[in-house]
Formats: structure tokens, sequence, C-alpha cells
């Protein structure tokens, strides 16, 4: 959907794009004994939901950014509510202070692009694959390599 011929039906499909995706990340972050467990889940969760609703996947990325500045709203949105699911993180780590201030919104917009990426390949698909490792990218600042390694590893299992 081209966001800035159609802006009310972008920011309809947006808005629904966005509910369904908070509900599938919240409902496996949800099931998680403790915060790194609950970003795998969350991020495993965004990655298929991605997979499989591609067009969902599209309206908050790419065609968010593609739209101009009221799509543009849109997408800040959408990465704000992934960098607070991302903040509890500085609890994590005894040096918090020394993260930079926009980390949660930088790691954020790295899964963000890895998706519009894929999705702007046709390779959509290969998304769930990919949970492991853009789960360890977005732990390491706050767990630190080991740590976010061992993380992913049980995720996995």
């Amino acid at each position: 959907m081209d966001a800035a011929q159609h802006p009310d039906e972008f920011a309809n499909a947006f808005k629904s794009a966005f509910a369904r995706l908070r509900v599938a990340i919240e409902a496996a972050c949800a099931r998680q004994p403790d915060w790194p467990l609950g970003v795998a889940a969350g991020i495993e969760a965004a990655l298929e939901f991605a997979a499989t609703e591609p067009a969902a996947a599209q309206a908050l990325t790419t065609d968010a950014l593609a739209g101009g500045r009221a799509s543009f709203s849109h997408y800040e949105r959408l990465i704000s509510y992934l960098g607070s699911l991302l903040a509890p993180g500085r609890a994590e780590r005894p040096d918090a202070e020394h993260l930079p201030k926009e980390t949660e919104r930088a790691l954020a917009g790295g899964i963000a692009m890895l998706v519009a990426q894929r999705l702007d390949t046709g390779r959509h698909t290969e998304l769930p694959a990919l949970a492991a490792e853009a789960t360890q990218f977005v732990l390491t600042p706050y767990l630190g390599i080991a740590d976010a390694r061992r993380v992913t590893t049980e995720a996995s299992d």
C-alpha cells in the first residue's frame, strides 16, 4: 500500500498491524520467567509475525518509512514501543548509565530494518530462522556477549 496516496487506508492498516504485533509480542513475553528470555520470545514472535503476515509487517516498516511525515510518525510509534520493551534491560547491567541514551531505539530500529530488508527482497520467510542472531544482537549491550549467547541458546532449546 502506498501510504502517500492513501493516508487514511495506510493509517488503518498500520493500526491494525501494530495491534496484532503487540498482542503477539506481549503474549510471548508474558510466558517467560525473566526479561532476557522474554526478549528472546518477543523477537521470535515478531519475526514469526513478519514471516506469516508480510503485508502487515510491510505496513509497519517499509510503507511507514516511505509515506512521508504522517506515516513516519507511525513508524516512530513502533520504534518507541519496541524500545520501551528493551529499556528494562538497563537493570540487567551494573554500568547501564554508560549505555547511550538511544540504545533501545537503535536496537529496535535495527530489527525493524532487518524485517524491512527481508520483506523488500521477498525473503520474509527467512525471518524466523534469524531469531537467535537477532536476540543475541539485542541482548549483548545489556548482558555482554557470553550471557547473550547463553540466553539465545537457552531460548532455542
